[in-house]
This record gives C-alpha cells, structure tokens and sequence, in this order.
C-alpha cells in the first residue's frame, strides 16, 4: 500500500497518453515503406504483402476506438473526481461508462458537465489567466474542443465494427473488391474514398435476445483521417498532463516548464472530413 499522494504522482508521470499515437506512425512507417515489411514477416509466413498493410491499417483504423476511450474517460474522471480522477477511471464499469456515452451522444457534453466550455479552457489551459495575451486563443481551443468530443462520441457510437473485428469475422478488403452503392438512388459511387472494413452486423429481432438479424456490410474508413484522429485525442491528452507531469517530476525549487496544445486555428470539419464514414451493403 502506498500513500494517495504516490498514486496520484504515478498517475500523471506514467500515463502512456503518447501511446496510441507511436503506435499508430509506426504502423503507418510499414503502411508506406513497403522495403521494411520483411522485418514483420515470421517463419513460414505466406501472407501476401497488401494483405499485411491491410491489416496494419485496420489496427490503426481500431486505434481510434482505444484512443477516444482513453479520452472520454479522462475527460469524465477528471470533472467526477477531480482530486483523484484516475480513482474514478478505475471504479467505472463499462455500464455505467455506456451509459454516460448514449446520453452524451444524444444531448451533448452540456448534459453531463456544467458550463462545459469555461471547465475545459480551464483545466486544458490552468496557467493562463485572462490578461494573459494568448487568452483568446485558449478560449477559441476550448471551443474547439467541446466540439471536437461531441463529435468524436457520435463517431465512437456510430462505428459498430469494433466487436466483429476483435472477437468475430473480420474481413479487411480494398476497395477495389467492393462495389459501392449510393444509398437512396442505387446509382453506382465513382468517388470512394479510402478503404473498406467488411464484417457482419448483428440486430436482435424484436427485442428478442434469442433471435438475430444477420446483415453482411461494410464500413469505409480512412487511415489517414483515423491518425489525424489519434493525434487530435493525443494533443488533448497532452494538456491533461503535462502540467501535473512536469509539476511532480521537477525538485523543490525547481522552475517547471511544460507544454501545451493550442487547438484554435483547428476545425472539427478538418479533422472528420467528408467521406469519412459510410457504409456499403
């Protein structure tokens, strides 16, 4: 057992927020540098080499899930239990955790946190005061921010692939294998862009636990709209700890200097640009 003050020190020096971002640039460093694919490849290994990018670009595309769920968790921990946010990331089932997600994703971040705007410039930019020169800029991110984690929920509510690819069929084709349709008028698409993830899609029928409707679609994605993503979630990451990082990792005396991200030249429509999502059954 060690004293609270230790955890909540663990907590801000150690928590990998970079994590998912390194990960995802050296997935993308294979993606495009064909030569390095050897490195990968395992005694006995037959798999062709678009089918190693393939999936090197669905682990990416999956990514975005465990960099969002990292986000929403500690956005959500640090408002609920401030002193100890990383308590309350710990305790929170994944009911209660859908729960929050379905009536944020209806109503917005307004129906869970008070003022949410004023509570995210102030605690992503704790150091800058109002006569501080660059206050309107950190204003202009909050704002960014809030609309960037409404939109990113109806993303992580919107994309029902994660079960099929970690637990059950996942089929990873390039789009050249798909024919895409347009949805009302069932002309065919001549503007794909990016690729296709193909599983299958599960509904219950009439409530009924017992029987299911088996639907085989597909989903399109964009690997390098999922990394600009993931970056997006880092850089906010980031301006949750680097403070509280720099702070416990600095000697007594010590002037403690630290980093932030500013967020107020982005918008959202950058970030999920059009043709992001869509589905081809």
């Amino acid at each position: 057992m060690l004293p609270l003050i230790d955890y909540n020190r663990d907590y801000f020096t150690d928590y990998p927020y970079g994590y998912w971002l390194h990960k995802g640039l050296a997935l993308k460093h294979f993606i495009e540098d064909r030569s390095k694919l050897s490195m990968l490849r395992f005694a006995k290994d037959v798999d062709s080499d678009e089918f190693i990018i393939e999936n090197l670009k669905m682990e990416i595309h999956m990514m975005v899930f465990h960099s969002a769920e990292s986000l929403f968790m500690t956005v959500l921990g640090h408002y609920f239990y401030p002193p100890m946010p990383w308590f309350w990331m710990s305790i929170c089932t994944q009911n209660k955790f859908n729960n929050i997600m379905n009536l944020w994703q209806e109503k917005g971040l307004d129906a869970i946190i008070n003022e949410p705007k004023k509570w995210l410039r102030d605690i992503l930019y704790p150091t800058v005061s109002e006569s501080h020169e660059g206050y309107q800029k950190t204003e202009d991110s909050a704002t960014f921010a809030k609309k960037y984690l409404d939109r990113l929920v109806q993303e992580y509510i919107r994309h029902k692939e994660y079960n099929a690819y970690k637990h059950g069929l996942r089929i990873f084709p390039s789009k050249r294998s798909l024919q895409s349709n347009h949805v009302t008028s069932g002309d065919v698409a001549t503007d794909i862009q990016g690729e296709y993830l193909e599983y299958l899609k599960y509904q219950s029928l009439q409530g009924n636990d017992c029987e299911y409707f088996i639907e085989h679609t597909s989903q399109k994605y964009d690997a390098n709209i999922d990394i600009d993503i993931i970056r997006t979630n880092t850089w906010l990451l980031q301006n949750f700890f680097e403070r509280k990082r720099a702070e416990n990792k600095a000697v007594k005396g010590q002037k403690v200097t630290f980093n932030l991200a500013l967020f107020d030249r982005l918008r959202v429509e950058d970030i999920f640009r059009s043709g992001y999502t869509g589905s081809s059954d």
